[in-house]
């Protein structure tokens, strides 16, 4: 895997800029076309190019020429469309993005009474986004209306969206110099995963109690991983001192007992014996036909170790010196603690709302923890860690899984409400 990622990795500015140029084409086209663009993240899109303009990674005349005519194309595309179908379309295809017959109804009004505002307006809604040229089209309105209003709507949201990037990318030199360029990033990302959850529990409140629980870990295991990868990039390292002072310490109160048990320890749960059982576990859920548990634990851990692995070619860091086995590979972070996090995280998921005693589930998520630290303490004990290796793969193995898990709670939502109309469709 390492080789595969390595020339990703050395290449990721020169790939970013070329194919960043064709992803944002395509993706501003896609966003007015109906029901596919309710799925894409234009906007966000487009601001990330003025941020990246503004990183000097993108080249802004090119950005703004991009989105200015993948917009127009969109739209032009959506409004033939409309032109073609008619409504019957969105009545058939909009259970797919929950738009409903009231919603499409209220479009149709505000078009035919104020078509040049709703065309322009419409641009800045992330929901009438996508709508606005196909219920345009499907109201019969003038190509030349059409294209008029439609210009002046694309070009003041193509530059004010680049524009807010762009801002956001001279506050970000100035911001990351405070308080450090990978915890900003993390901050950011943050803010955009609790404004997600509020806005999608907001809207269907799907999340219940133990999901907050897992949102909160996640920030958490989000902030403490990139203030690790923060302190690994950097020159001036706040857990250095502390690094070297475990390592030696244990180094100089080594017993052989101690060190077969540690050394057992790994063994037993190392990366590819939990994966392993973790593909036992999922098979076991696909036969069960348990799809929610099987999707979980396959992407938790695939994605897991293709994320560690990503990240130990990026920060390239060796590994202590004065090992007690052999290690190969670079050192941060451990794989062994990202694996076994993300494995006892799935477990206490699984398994402990079903233990109905309220002391013996705080035990059983007690003892998962435990195993996690005991895990993380045997790599450092036998001198294949740092300590902030560790750190950094705890909070990677939180961080990732209960991302997923909150994910595939709003995809099962998702799916479980299609069906459910698609049962009650003629």
């Amino acid at each position: 895997m390492s080789h595969f990622l390595t020339p990703i990795i050395d290449n990721l500015q020169i790939i970013i800029e070329h194919g960043g140029y064709a992803t944002l084409f395509i993706i501003t086209i896609l966003e007015g076309i109906p029901i596919i663009g309710s799925l894409v993240p234009g906007h966000t899109t487009v601001i990330l190019s003025g941020f990246l303009s503004k990183l000097g990674i993108l080249n802004l005349p090119a950005v703004l020429f991009l989105v200015i005519s993948g917009a127009l194309i969109g739209d032009i595309i959506g409004y033939f469309i409309g032109k073609k179908y008619g409504f019957v379309f969105l009545k058939r295809f909009g259970k797919y993005v929950f738009l409903k017959d009231e919603h499409i109804e209220k479009a149709k009004k505000i078009v035919n009474n104020h078509t040049g505002k709703a065309i322009i307006l419409g641009r800045f809604n992330p929901f009438t986004r996508p709508l606005a040229p196909f219920i345009v089209g499907a109201s019969d309105v003038h190509m030349r209306s059409f294209w008029f209003f439609d210009i002046i709507g694309v070009l003041i949201w193509a530059i004010g969206s680049i524009a807010i990037g762009y801002v956001f990318g001279a506050s970000y030199h100035i911001a990351a110099l405070y308080i450090g360029r990978f915890t900003l990033i993390a901050i950011i990302i943050g803010v955009l995963i609790i404004w997600g959850y509020r806005f999608i529990n907001k809207q269907f409140r799907i999340f219940e109690k133990y999901e907050l629980i897992a949102l909160i870990c996640n920030i958490f295991g989000l902030y403490i991983f990139f203030k690790t990868i923060q302190d690994a990039l950097s020159d001036k390292v706040f857990m250095a001192t502390l690094d070297i002072w475990i390592n030696i310490f244990f180094s100089s109160h080594i017993t052989s007992y101690w060190l077969s048990f540690m050394n057992i320890i790994s063994d037993i749960f190392s990366p590819s014996v939990l994966s392993v059982i973790a593909l036992i576990g999922i098979i076991y859920f696909l036969i069960k036909k348990q799809w929610k548990y099987a999707t979980i634990s396959f992407l938790s851990i695939s994605g897991g170790l293709i994320i560690n692995t990503f990240i130990k070619n990026i920060v390239m860091r060796a590994r202590p010196l004065d090992a007690w086995i052999i290690e190969t590979g670079y050192s941060f972070p451990s794989s062994h603690t990202v694996a076994v996090t993300i494995f006892f995280t799935l477990i206490i998921y699984t398994f402990s709302r079903k233990i109905k005693n309220l002391i013996w589930r705080e035990i059983f998520i007690t003892l998962s923890i435990l195993d996690i630290i005991l895990v993380g303490f045997s790599r450092i004990y036998l001198g294949v860690h740092w300590f902030s290796d560790v750190v950094a793969g705890i909070a990677l193995g939180v961080f990732w899984t209960t991302l997923i898990i909150l994910f595939i709670r709003y995809i099962g939502m998702f799916i479980s409400k299609t069906n459910s109309e698609d049962s009650q469709f003629p």
